[in-house]
């Protein structure tokens, strides 16, 4: 027996297990971080909506909706901003859903006063004449849902007694962070007092359990299970057309877009059709989910952990065992598989898990590091990976020759495209150095003297705003194969940093994360640095040039005023058609196919820096928020940013704000909404 053979077997055997087992150890991690922590909650919530993306089950249930819509008061003579329905329309149309022997009746309506003497009589004696009516109680407003002091305010004693004293519920809705409704309310059900779908289903003759759930809802497509009616029509259907109906009254929002009235919420759907739902289909779903008994549960949560820890297990040490392209079949199969068994797991039971969690964590972290591990093995470690050119050649990176300078050497940052020095000149100002390297780029020259012309573009116009990062001094693209520009330095991190040189670092926008608490700067804060950013955008915008790179590394601090920085990659704005180069930093870059650099896409890029900085989350949990973020965070502010953002952010173009001094505006409103008079930057 050859002993060297046998060595090299062992160490083989020995770093395919460290493979494996490394592997094995990351996709936990990954599914357990993204199953536990804050940053995973888009995971888990996009896990529940996409249940609902690939059908729903049938419903035998005969529900109609009848909705005061633009049609019912257009027909009605009424106008939205009245506060309430006309009374005499409610006893008309109960007198004819009674005439019909209508077995039960819901409104989402609220009766909390009595207003005209005749009208509030013929409601009165038309509640009085059904066979079941259920009505709306309202929660009185308190800091959280499931404070034991919270009571309901109850429609006036004229109409309860009429429809009978313990039918009525609270209807209420509680919408998660991302304001998509998932959970039944109260949660967990019931509470100190029923909603007002639990008292409908209790009337209906559902078999309620009265231990507290966890319940979450089972949607049944976007148009539900049930028929719509404009008030109006409910008058034209033909005699006993509701007697085997359960009828919901209730009010329709004036439009179906997302956010822009009170009595309207997000759903799973709203991810895909960018349309909101009245609350009042919302509230039938419940009453169906009670009803049939179908509501949806979590599972266990120490099965859920098993079942991270197996799937982890399997995907990290799986796929290192077999070659890369055996590994992306792998992953794909099983991401498929995982995908149709949670699916149809939950149609066909009444539970779910977040499988999003396996399938876009844990499946994406194993193949990363399987493929990651397999590289280095065939490469080698001559080279180190991030030492390399774009073309697979060491890049040359020299140390620049400043003769006006005194540079410090390490350099202090390092970018795509070069290295930056803290460098002081011959009058002993500190400043920035920033060398740009041919041989970043390979073999092109093209990027490397567009690099240059940016610079070329920008330095003139750099001194003409406090909020622009100005550049002193450009070099000639030197024969060795770089240029560089000297510009104003940043605040360092440490007051004392001048004594030793070389500590000196850049105070930016993503230290200030840093210090903050989760990552989340301050919201004044974010709306003050967002104000000062968009004024200096703007006063680029008209100059005929875009950023192209806007995000939190690329502003920097000079005597606390915020600037925006690394500005190779400004350019003269162009029309989309003509753009045919896409750069910049995924995450901040508008969502294709729009290209990037553009004004639009700039000022996506600030609402991207603005949804990072003030969530502590990355552009790829955009729009998720943490649940615990509102808890932490003053909640009016954070609303009032938090729409600017989503302006800013919108996928669609057309219906982000049309200049930075718009979106400057509404930084400027929402800061005096919030009772500060001054922008000063802290």
């Amino acid at each position: 027996m050859n002993p060297g053979n046998n060595v090299k077997g062992k160490t083989t055997s020995n770093r395919e297990f460290f493979k494996s087992a490394f592997g094995a150890a990351l996709a936990i991690l990954c599914g357990l971080l993204l199953w536990s922590a804050p940053m995973g909650e888009p995971w888990v919530n996009a896990s529940y909506d996409y249940l609902f993306r690939f059908g729903a089950r049938a419903v035998t249930n005969k529900v109609v909706l009848v909705l005061m819509d633009n049609e019912a008061y257009a027909h009605s003579g009424q106008a939205r901003r009245q506060p309430v329905w006309d009374r005499g329309l409610h006893a008309e149309l109960l007198n004819t859903l009674a005439k019909d022997g209508c077995p039960l009746v819901i409104f989402d309506s609220f009766f909390r006063e009595l207003r005209d003497p005749a009208k509030d009589t013929a409601l009165a004696e038309a509640l009085g004449a059904q066979l079941c009516v259920v009505l709306m109680a309202e929660q009185a407003d308190v800091a959280h849902p499931d404070l034991v002091t919270a009571r309901p305010i109850l429609p006036a004693e004229r109409f309860l007694n009429a429809a009978g004293t313990n039918n009525w519920g609270v209807a209420w809705l509680h919408p998660d962070l991302d304001a998509v409704v998932r959970r039944h309310w109260p949660f967990p059900a019931p509470g100190p007092y029923d909603s007002l779908a639990w008292t409908a289903a209790r009337l209906a003759g559902a078999k309620l359990n009265i231990t507290p759930q966890r319940q979450w809802l089972r949607y049944y497509g976007p148009e539900g299970a049930w028929k719509s009616l404009s008030y109006p029509f409910a008058f034209t259907q033909a005699t006993g057309y509701f007697r085997d109906k359960i009828v919901f009254i209730g009010n329709k929002p004036k439009t179906s877009l997302p956010d822009d009235e009170a009595d309207e919420f997000r759903t799973p759907y709203t991810r895909w059709t960018l349309e909101s739902s009245g609350g009042v289909e919302i509230l039938a779903t419940e009453f169906l989910n009670l009803v049939n008994g179908e509501w949806l549960r979590r599972l266990p949560w120490p099965l859920e952990l098993l079942l991270l820890i197996a799937t982890g297990l399997l995907l990290g040490a799986g796929l290192n065992l077999v070659r890369p392209a055996a590994a992306f079949g792998l992953a794909g199969g099983a991401a498929l598989a995982l995908t149709l068994g949670a699916v149809s797991f939950s149609h066909f039971s009444n539970f779910w898990f977040p499988w999003l969690v396996i399938v876009g964590g844990q499946v994406p972290c194993a193949l990363g590091w399987s493929l990651l591990s397999t590289a280095r093995i065939r490469r080698g470690v001559e080279v180190p990976a991030r030492a390399l050119g774009p073309t697979g050649t060491v890049a040359v990176t020299q140390v620049p020759e400043t003769p006006d300078y005194e540079l410090f050497d390490p350099p202090f940052g390092e970018g795509g495209f070069g290295k930056v020095w803290l460098v002081r000149n011959a009058i002993g100002e500190w400043q920035a150095l920033k060398a740009v390297y041919q041989s970043k780029f390979g073999k092109l020259t093209g990027p490397y003297e567009a690099e240059f012309k940016g610079i070329e573009r920008y330095k003139p116009v750099s001194e003409k705003h406090p909020g622009l990062l100005r550049i002193d001094f450009v070099s000639r693209m030197k024969p060795a194969g770089y240029f560089y520009y000297v510009m104003e330095l940043g605040d360092g991190r440490t007051a004392d940093w001048q004594k030793n040189p070389v500590t000196y670092k850049p105070w930016d926008l993503t230290y200030s994360r840093e210090l903050a608490r989760s990552g989340r700067v301050p919201v004044i804060e974010c709306v003050r640095v967002g104000s000062a950013l968009a004024e200096s955008l703007d006063f680029l915008h008209r100059q005929r040039l875009t950023h192209r790179d806007i995000k939190p590394s690329n502003v920097i601090f000079v005597n606390g005023q915020p600037k925006l920085a690394d500005v190779g990659m400004v350019s003269d704005i162009r029309a989309p058609d003509q753009i045919h180069t896409y750069v910049g930093t995924p995450g901040f870059m508008p969502p294709p196919p729009e290209p990037p650099g553009t004004v639009a896409a700039d000022l996506y890029a600030l609402g991207m820096l603005l949804y990072v900085i003030s969530s502590g989350s990355e552009p790829d949990f955009f729009p998720g928020l943490s649940t615990t973020l509102m808890e932490r965070t003053g909640h009016a502010e954070f609303i009032c940013l938090n729409a600017i953002i989503l302006k800013a952010c919108q996928p669609d173009s057309a219906r982000r704000y049309a200049s930075a001094a718009e979106m400057n505006a509404a930084l400027k409103e929402a800061h005096r909404a919030m009772g500060h008079d001054t922008m000063e930057i802290a």
